[in-house]
């Protein structure tokens, strides 16, 4: 879609040439489309000089300059930090200048000789019309390279808060399993969570919820960190030491995660080789244990990755994984709503609650529901 211009703004033309016969055809062409603003230069340096003081949008350069190659002017201004478009105008036209125009970045080569007016002018527009394109182009890049910059620095002090996290989850952990039941008596998931706009505490109810649901078991939440990359949101550390749960939940989100978000599957692992199909040779961190899975999202968009895992003689039981997949549409629905208040109270120029990518989703394999441990990967 061609860039909006202010109609009455008019477009800088800086023609470098000895002739002044061309600045004047120039001047006297004045498309209706847009006015042209016209300088005329003599040298390489004079041309240069001008271009420090104008936002030159377009130049028509002589090849053949009383101070250096016009070639080498083009391939200056064309590659500089706001660039102008650029068009070779030749005393000798042929195959050999043309292509050396274009190496340049020069977009067109026109021929002094018997020079068309009408070709002129058509030249001119499409020159400025693909330039005003470029310039929208850098100022979006520019832009989301700003907001890449937020979402890192947002990713940098999610990880910071969450030992803080963890640590008062396991704090809390004895207390939660034997009132857990008692606090949320017949209240489902959905209501606990109706009004809650609160990142932080959205996640600590959800891992209590598991664990009322499921038994004492170690959990985990893994949000979205890049378009392919997930960090630890929370936890609940029942039976593995420190140092171990640090480091096999690193390999649950690098590995783990992403699989299960692609394929927006439930995953129930109970034997070794299951295990492997989903972690590789990361799968020896849950020898004899039994894994479940799945991801919590929004029109196939993935928001988290719930993960449970304990010894495989405690196993989870068909009512636990129903009740989980009960559950996940429900926190993908509630992280979409806190993302949608966040952008709403912020605006497009600050980032979203810290754990979250903003990239758009992508469209999702369709796939059965339910991978168990008999099926296929």
């Amino acid at each position: 879609m061609k860039p909006k211009t202010d109609p009455m703004s008019p477009a800088v033309v800086l023609v470098v040439d000895t002739d002044p016969a061309l600045p004047d055809l120039l001047r006297n062409l004045q498309p209706a489309e847009r006015p042209l603003e016209v300088h005329h230069a003599g040298t390489a340096a004079d041309a240069e000089a001008m271009c420090r003081s104008l936002k030159v949008d377009l130049a028509l350069i002589d090849p053949a300059l009383p101070d250096g190659s016009g070639l080498e002017l083009t391939r200056r201004l064309t590659t500089a930090r706001r660039p102008a478009a650029a068009i070779i105008v030749a005393a000798d036209h042929d195959f050999d200048t043309a292509q050396r125009a274009m190496r340049a970045g020069a977009a067109d080569c026109l021929s002094r000789q018997g020079l068309d007016i009408e070709h002129l002018a058509s030249s001119v527009r499409i020159a400025l019309d693909r330039h005003e394109r470029d310039l929208a182009t850098r100022k979006r890049v520019a832009r989301l390279k700003k907001l890449c910059r937020r979402l890192n620095e947002a990713r940098i002090e999610v990880a910071e808060q969450v030992d803080v996290l963890c640590n008062d989850l396991v704090t809390a952990y004895q207390e939660l399993a034997t009132q857990v039941q008692a606090k949320q008596g017949d209240r489902s998931f959905e209501d606990i969570t109706t009004e809650e706009l609160d990142l932080e505490s959205l996640l600590r109810q959800t891992l209590e919820h598991v664990v009322g649901l499921t038994g004492p078991t170690n959990a985990a939440v893994f949000l979205p960190a890049s378009m392919d990359e997930f960090s630890l949101g929370g936890y609940v550390n029942y039976d593995c030491t420190s140092d171990s749960a640090d480091m096999l939940l690193r390999h649950l989100a690098d590995v783990l995660a992403p699989r299960v978000a692609e394929v927006d599957q439930t995953v129930h692992a109970r034997d070794a080789v299951a295990m492997r199909r989903w972690l590789g040779d990361d799968a020896a961190w849950l020898e004899g244990g039994e894994l479940l899975a799945i991801s919590a999202g929004v029109r196939g968009e993935p928001l988290a990755v719930i993960a449970l895992f304990r010894d495989a003689d405690q196993p989870f039981s068909p009512d636990a994984v129903r009740q989980l997949e009960d559950l996940a549409p429900v926190l993908g629905e509630r992280l979409e709503r806190i993302i949608r208040v966040h952008h709403r109270m912020w605006g497009d120029e600050e980032p979203p609650p810290k754990g979250f990518d903003v990239g758009p989703a992508g469209d999702e394999d369709d796939l059965p529901g339910f991978i168990d441990d008999d099926d296929a990967f």
